[in-house]
C-alpha cells in the first residue's frame, strides 16, 4: 500500500545524503538531479513524495501543472542494492518492448542524491480496478509481450538472482520452502513473542499445504520460463498518452513461469468462467495447462504471502503497522482457503481463521514489545 502525502523540503546542503539514509531528498537534490541528467521539463517543476516503502522513494513530478515524471531512487548506490538496481536498469528495454514507461534519465550513483541509485521515468496515467476488468484481455496480451521478448529473458538469464532460480523451482520444491518458512521461522517467532494463536494457525497452514501437496502430484509442468513482472495488481497497470496499457514497478522482475502473472492477474480481475476464453489471447502456453497449474501455484503464493505477513506482524512497532499486519495475514490466508476449497471451506477452517484474526486485533498492546527489533519499514505495502 503507497503512502500519499506533499513532502515539505528543509534545505540540505548537497551531497549530504548517505547510502541506507531513509531521509527523503529535497526538492532542491531533485532539481539538481534533473540538471544532473540533462532532462528538459517544459515548465516549473512542483514534486510530490508518494511512496517511502523499503529500500526505494518515489516521487511525482508535475511540470506546469501536468503530470511530468516519477523518480525513483535507492537508498544508496547501485552496487549496494544489485537486485533492487536490475529492474531499474532494464527499464529502457522494457520502454522498447512496449511494456513500461519511456526512461527520461538513469544514474547508478546520482550525484545530486548523494550516490543513490536514480530512474527518471516518463508520468502515465493510472487505471482504476473496474476499467483493469474491463481491459483483461489487453492486459493479457501486454504480459505476452512482456514474456516473449527475447532481449529481456536473455539480459535476466546473463545475471541470475535467487528470485531467478526460484521461480523455475518446482512445485515440489515450493511446497516444501513454503512449508520450511511457516514451521521453521513464523512458529518459532510467534512463540518467542507469546502469539499462542500459532498452534491453531500452523494446525491450519498445514491443512492447506497437505491439499495443494495432493493436487501438485496430478498437475503437469509448463517447460516455459519467462520474464515476470510478479505484481500485477491495478496499481501497478498505468495508461499512455495514446491510451494503452503499460507496467509500471519492475521491483520483482524475474524469470518464472508465466502463471506467476497470469495467475495472479486473472484471480483478482476476472470471474472464473472467463479464465479460459481470455487465456486464448495468451499465445506461448495452452490455457488448460495454465488453468491446471494455477490450482496450485495461486493458492501456494498466497500461502507464502501470509508467511510474510506472518513475519511482519511480530516486528510491528504501533497498534497501525500491528492492525495492517494482522489484516493482510488473515486476508491471504483467507484468499488461499477459498481456492483450495471452491466449493466453500470446512466450517473449522472458517471458523478458526475469524477467530484468530479476531484474537490478534485484541493483541495490539504486544506491538511496542514485538517490534523492539526494529520494523524500519512498517507494514504497508502489499508483499
Amino acid at each position: 500500500m503507497t503512502s500519499h502525502f506533499r513532502h515539505i523540503s528543509t534545505p540540505r546542503p548537497a551531497g549530504e545524503i548517505k547510502a541506507g539514509d531513509r531521509v527523503p531528498a529535497t526538492e532542491e537534490d531533485l532539481q539538481r538531479l534533473m540538471a544532473e541528467l540533462g532532462i528538459r521539463p517544459p515548465g516549473p517543476l512542483t514534486f510530490e513524495l508518494v511512496s517511502t516503502w523499503a529500500a526505494k522513494h518515489v516521487w511525482r513530478v508535475e511540470a506546469g501543472g501536468e503530470p511530468f515524471a516519477y523518480v525513483r531512487y535507492l537508498l544508496g548506490p547501485a552496487n549496494l542494492f544489485p537486485d533492487r538496481w536490475r529492474h531499474m536498469r532494464l527499464g529502457e528495454m522494457l520502454y522498447e518492448a512496449r511494456v513500461g514507461p519511456r526512461i527520461l534519465g538513469l544514474a547508478p550513483e546520482s550525484k545530486a542524491l548523494g550516490g543513490r541509485a536514480v530512474v527518471v521515468e516518463a508520468a502515465l496515467e493510472p487505471i482504476s480496478p473496474e476499467e483493469l476488468a474491463a481491459r483483461a484481455e489487453e492486459a493479457i496480451l501486454l504480459m505476452a509481450r512482456l514474456h516473449s521478448y527475447v532481449p529481456l529473458h536473455e539480459a535476466l538469464s546473463a545475471d541470475l538472482i535467487e528470485a531467478d532460480r526460484l521461480g523455475v523451482s518446482s512445485l515440489a520444491r515450493l511446497l516444501t520452502e513454503t512449508r520450511e518458512r511457516w514451521f521453521e521461522a513464523v512458529v518459532p517467532r510467534w512463540l518467542e513473542v507469546g502469539l499462542v494463536e500459532i498452534t491453531e494457525l500452523q494446525s491450519i497452514v498445514g491443512e492447506l499445504l497437505s491439499e495443494l501437496q495432493k493436487t501438485a502430484i496430478h498437475t503437469g509442468r509448463i517447460g516455459l520460463v519467462v520474464p515476470a513482472h510478479h505484481d500485477p495488481n491495478h496499481g501497478n497497470f498505468m495508461v499512455n498518452r495514446q491510451g494503452a496499457l503499460r507496467l509500471i514497478d519492475f521491483e520483482g522482475l524475474a524469470l518464472n513461469n508465466p502463471v506467476a502473472d497470469l495467475g495472479v492477474f486473472l484471480d483478482w480481475y476476472v470471474e472464473p468462467e472467463r479464465h479460459r476464453a481470455l487465456l486464448q489471447a495468451y499465445p506461448l502456453a495452452d490455457p488448460d495447462a495454465v488453468l491446471e497449474r494455477m490450482r496450485v501455484w495461486v493458492p501456494l503464493r498466497y500461502i507464502e504471502i501470509a508467511a510474510y505477513w506472518a513475519a511482519r506482524l511480530t516486528r510491528a512497532r504501533d497498534s497501525e503497522s500491528w492492525l495492517y499486519a494482522a489484516g493482510s495475514l488473515h486476508e491471504w490466508l483467507f484468499a488461499a482457503t477459498r481456492l483450495i476449497y471452491p466449493d466453500g471451506a470446512p466450517a473449522r477452517a472458517g471458523s478458526a481463521l475469524e477467530d484468530i484474526h479476531a484474537a490478534l486485533l485484541a493483541h495490539t498492546t504486544l506491538a511496542a514489545d514485538a517490534g523492539q527489533g526494529g520494523d524500519e519499514e512498517g507494514c504497508k505495502k502489499l508483499a
